[in-house]
């Protein structure tokens, strides 16, 4: 399996289709490249598409230095290493904030951008007094399973739900740290003269991140879109692939070029 050494970090990834537009696949906290199983080889189809593992997730080594700017640095270094210099990013959950990060410090390299029911960009605190909890949820098999199926509530059973388990009791020690560099950032003032093509996705049941948030994300951007998802929750990825599937190509069609 492919493996690239990023900022000391060794980092997996994979890399099909040969669409003349690059996709990004960036994952949220506790997450892997294999949320985006449902989708990666539809869009490979018409596009070159990339996902990877963060560094201490999936099948990526840990390196410690968890923390979104971290994150975005090893998503550039990856891209540059394999000679890519325009793409559109799409980014679930923390995978927004990432591309948000991107968006603001290499906004060259951005051609468009995807964010799904993501971290706002206002930032996302989670209060101290929660933190213990996460602490619990990473080592406790029942309970990260519990806080998962919260965030896929339209497919939180079966085989697949339960390998995203496994992957996120792997990526567990990035929790705490993933949530505090999330609460650290405010991206709206950076944002102001933001001129990528962007789509917001939102799945409306999600229990994380509100209508509000995404609004205001919303309009930190200029120019950007909302797509509602109706009756689905934090992870339209897993929850709704098709459709999403449909309204990125539509996305990169229509406001990025094909």
């Amino acid at each position: 399996m492919p493996h690239l050494n990023v900022n000391g970090a060794n980092l997996y990834y994979e890399q099909a289709g040969n669409g003349e537009h690059t996709l990004v696949l960036i994952h949220g906290n506790v997450a892997s490249a294999r949320w985006w199983d449902h989708i990666f080889a539809p869009l490979a189809e018409k596009f070159t598409v990339v996902r990877v593992d963060l560094r201490g997730c999936g099948q990526s080594e840990p390196a410690g230095g968890n923390s979104v700017p971290q994150y975005a640095a090893d998503v550039k270094a990856l891209l540059e290493e394999l000679g890519k210099t325009q793409v559109t990013l799409v980014g679930h959950s923390m995978g927004g904030a990432i591309s948000m990060e991107l968006a603001v410090t290499a906004p060259h390299l951005l051609e468009g951008m995807v964010l799904i029911n993501s971290s706002p960009a206002e930032g996302l605190v989670t209060p101290d007094e929660r933190k213990p909890l996460v602490e619990m949820m990473t080592k406790d098999r029942n309970l990260m399973k519990m806080s998962l199926a919260a965030v896929v509530p339209t497919a939180a059973s079966g085989e697949f739900f339960e390998l995203l388990v496994e992957d996120a009791m792997i990526a567990g020690p990035t929790a705490v740290p993933n949530y505090t560099s999330l609460g650290e950032t405010d991206y709206r003032p950076l944002l102001s003269n933001c001129t990528i093509p962007t789509l917001i996705v939102f799945g409306t049941q999600d229990s994380l991140i509100t209508m509000e948030m995404t609004e205001r994300t919303r309009d930190a951007i200029p120019g950007s879109q909302v797509v509602l998802y109706e009756g689905i929750g934090h992870s339209p990825n897993i929850e709704a692939p098709q459709r999403l599937i449909d309204d990125v190509t539509a996305f990169v069609t229509e406001k990025v070029g094909v």
